[in-house]
């Protein structure tokens, strides 16, 4: 693994509360390989969430720049981004963020056919039986579990075929058998698809699949314990 698919120079975010500006994330420089599973830890309020925003063109930072595939995405427009993000990233959501109204392969179809991808369905169904779910295609959400649900939303994430693939706390919902078994099945497509995944979480268990950890502590990049940033 050599090419950088994410760098980051000074990255800094504040949030304006009032007339008080509250600092989040401050002076954040690093960089991402491809093809790399990195886990971004700390406790909660430490600014994983909201690095991973940043990282993903989903928020603005403050001040500094982000690369993205070796172009900066600091300043683009939401119209140029938009199409970047659909084409280049896949998103996992701790809450998931399925459509309710529609069911399970048109929520997995729905990036493809933003792309206008004539072959969408036929993708979304691959997905679909890969994580065991091709029965539930045409079950809603709320007719889905909770680890049914977060399988739909890794297909979706997947569908078309991202170089990045950004994870935010996604088995912070879930039992720890469920959480076992989505944990495995991102680590298992990671190492097949050849995707990058940054995944945000406090959990150790997981942070210690990773190929590295960035530890996050009130907003700063810290070392790990060992020493090891």
């Amino acid at each position: 693994m050599t090419e950088t698919i994410i760098e980051t120079r000074a990255l800094s975010k504040s949030y304006i509360i009032g007339d008080r500006a509250i600092p989040v994330l401050e002076d954040i420089s690093l960089s991402i390989k491809t093809a790399e599973f990195v886990v971004v830890s700390g406790n909660s309020g430490s600014g994983k969430t909201t690095l991973l925003s940043l990282l993903s063109g989903l928020d603005r930072p403050t001040s500094g720049s982000i690369l993205l595939a070796g172009n900066d995405i600091t300043s683009l427009s939401e119209n140029a981004l938009a199409p970047m993000r659909n084409e280049l990233i896949g998103f996992v959501f701790q809450a998931f963020h399925l459509i309710p109204s529609l069911n399970a392969l048109e929520n997995v179809m729905f990036p493809a056919e933003l792309r206008h991808d004539p072959d969408a369905e036929k993708k979304a169904m691959v997905l679909l039986e890969r994580v065991g779910l091709g029965h539930r295609r045409l079950n809603v959400p709320m007719q889905l579990s909770g680890g049914e649900k977060q399988r739909v939303a890794i297909c979706r994430a997947l569908i078309n075929r991202p170089n990045l693939v950004f994870a935010d706390e996604p088995t912070g919902n879930l039992d720890s058998g469920n959480s076992r078994e989505i944990l495995s099945l991102m680590t298992e497509l990671h190492k097949e698809n050849h995707t990058t995944l940054v995944l945000a979480t406090h959990s150790q268990d997981i942070a210690g699949r990773a190929d590295r950890v960035i530890w996050l502590k009130d907003g700063h990049l810290v070392p790990q314990p060992g020493g090891v940033l």
